[in-house]
């Protein structure tokens, strides 16, 4: 029997047209949060690619803790982007699943191997690489995998909701 290529759930994300609004919703209705806010754009993510074609977008991510689990809140602002085209698309809902790996590049191969496409990846706060793979027709969903560099932490948020004042 083969090894899992998954050793975890990371992360679950959800496009949105308001991520403050939803945010707002998961803290009055189900008691999740605090919702971490950063925006995420050509001035702090690098490499951005949708179908190999060089990007340039920007957008809202708020991620909260479900447990040992992050719920991804995902705002398309401007430009062309996999959540702009899932929100046009789809409307709001679920997007992608975050897969823990122990490898990131035999990942990425395996998947290549089994004919998936990746659909879009970047460089983001110059901590680490995320790619996105079209799982959706074979695994029944989008799946993404993030290689963060050696010694690197995520930034401050730039706001918190509710804030702890």
């Amino acid at each position: 029997m083969q090894r899992p290529i998954f050793n975890k759930v990371n992360q679950i994300g959800m496009v949105v047209k308001d991520a403050e609004a939803t945010a707002r919703r998961y803290w009055d209705d189900a008691g999740i949060g605090p919702w971490r806010f950063y925006t995420i754009d050509p001035v702090n993510s690098s490499d951005m690619k949708l179908r190999g074609k060089v990007i340039e977008h920007s957008f809202i991510a708020a991620i909260a803790s479900v447990g040992d689990v992050e719920l991804e809140l995902i705002q398309p602002l401007c430009g062309e982007s996999l959540y702009a085209e899932h929100l046009a698309q789809h409307g709001e809902g679920l997007h992608h699943i975050e897969f823990g790996v122990c490898d990131f590049n035999e990942t990425m191969a395996h998947f290549q191997d089994k004919g998936y496409k990746e659909i879009q990846s970047g460089r983001i706060f110059d901590i680490g690489t995320y790619s996105y793979l079209g799982t959706d027709k074979g695994l029944a969903c989008i799946t993404e995998y993030g290689k963060a560099d050696e010694g690197t932490v995520f930034p401050p948020p730039e706001k918190i909701y509710p804030s702890s004042k």
